[in-house]
């Protein structure tokens, strides 16, 4: 498939991801694979595409049929409820320990791509704060008595995350590459929230009903189109909103480049967005979510490179990685690598650059203060989905 001898490109990797979807691609380094025993991610990597590619097609019949009836009457929502079930059971059947993720580059829409990305990360967060969602699930239901059992059913969760953005579905069009907002544009695309928790029927559960309604509302009170805060937000819409944010904020649009994984995760846990998200589900999110993969080469400050060979799940930042290149490029002989270890965690390397990004950021302390008027403002649709 590639001459030998070349040296592979991110472009590369996307290419035969679009390729061969269905493929499971390993990017391995046949000389430091025999002296670093690097942290196997293949099954959770597996299971992400599984249940993504899973829902991804789901919502996408959902949009086709949405289209050709103009009106949801024709969705055979018990269909819907069977997939989410069965996709539920199958990461409890295959538990994974961080949400790893892959765009496929397949056909689907944005929106039904969205959806699947959106589903999956909420579905692991989900699973990852059981007990506080089960305590945040018991203050806020009248029932003084609800079970753990019942609390922690996360049917309303994945139901809420899959139809989110049903609402945007009649505003496809605005995604077209040129398309310039009009005030109306604008309007439309605050009120789709509401629009799309309108459509819903009675018979899906009030929380999956409520994510679709506020998952535009932010922690701080900043959100759209109600303006709600904090605690008042059903725990799933908090979970929803950082899960919609991130994959928003990472996805390619024909309006604008993704944000990298580092730089959204540490806009949303650190800098100028952190303030829009619950910090204790946030927290949560930034150990499952692992911004560096397996195999990353990282530039350290001093010059070397360092390869990350195992996810640090309490201070994702600080990935641990073998230094094993010298300041010119050069392959450190095995006798000469230096660690595992933690970068920063009692010694004095610092994250330089991954590839192209420049890393001085992440090692930023300094307050930044968050521009409340962007989540209003929408001059580009970005300014509608992140933060």
């Amino acid at each position: 498939m590639l001459p030998g001898g070349k040296t592979l490109s991110v472009d590369d990797v996307d290419i035969l991801r679009k390729k061969y979807p269905e493929a499971m691609l390993k990017v391995g380094d046949p000389v430091l694979d025999s002296v670093v025993q690097f942290e196997d991610d293949t099954k959770d990597r597996e299971v992400a595409t599984t249940v993504t590619q899973q829902i991804s097609s789901a919502m996408a019949d959902v949009q086709q049929k949405f289209s050709s009836h103009t009106n949801l009457s024709g969705i055979d929502f018990g269909g819907i409820r069977n997939t989410v079930s069965a996709v539920i059971d199958f990461l409890k059947n295959n538990p994974v320990s961080a949400a790893l993720m892959t765009r496929m580059g397949t056909d689907q829409s944005y929106l039904a791509e969205h959806a699947g990305n959106v589903f999956y990360l909420s579905m692991v967060l989900g699973s990852g704060v059981k007990d506080y969602v089960v305590k945040e699930r018991q203050r806020q239901t009248a029932a003084s008595n609800l079970s753990s059992s019942v609390a922690m059913d996360l049917m309303p969760l994945g139901l809420g995350a899959m139809l989110m953005d049903i609402g945007m579905t009649p505003l496809q069009h605005l995604f077209k590459p040129g398309h310039m907002l009009t005030d109306e544009d604008r309007k439309a695309i605050i009120e789709h929230p509401k629009a799309g928790a309108d459509m819903l029927p009675d018979s899906l559960p009030a929380a999956a009903k409520m994510i679709v309604r506020w998952h535009h509302e932010n922690f701080d009170g900043s959100g759209y189109p109600e303006k709600k805060a904090g605690s008042s937000l059903h725990v799933f819409v908090r979970i929803a909103r950082i899960c919609d944010a991130f994959d928003a904020a990472t996805s390619e649009k024909c309006y604008r480049q993704p944000k990298t994984p580092v730089r959204a995760l540490w806009e949303m846990t650190y800098g100028p967005y952190r303030k829009y998200y619950d910090p204790v589900l946030m927290k949560v999110f930034a150990s499952i979510i692992q911004p560096f993969p397996i195999g990353a080469k990282l530039k350290l400050t001093d010059g070397r490179t360092g390869v990350v060979v195992k996810y640090n799940r309490k201070m994702p930042f600080q990935p641990t990685v073998v230094v094993a290149f010298d300041p010119d490029g050069n392959r450190l002989t095995a006798d000469k690598l230096e660690g595992p270890l933690n970068v920063g965690e009692e010694n004095d390397l610092r994250l330089e650059r991954y590839g192209e990004e420049d890393l001085r950021y992440v090692r930023e302390t300094s307050e930044i203060q968050v521009d409340r008027a962007a989540g209003h403002r929408f001059a580009d649709l970005m300014e509608a989905v992140f933060p």
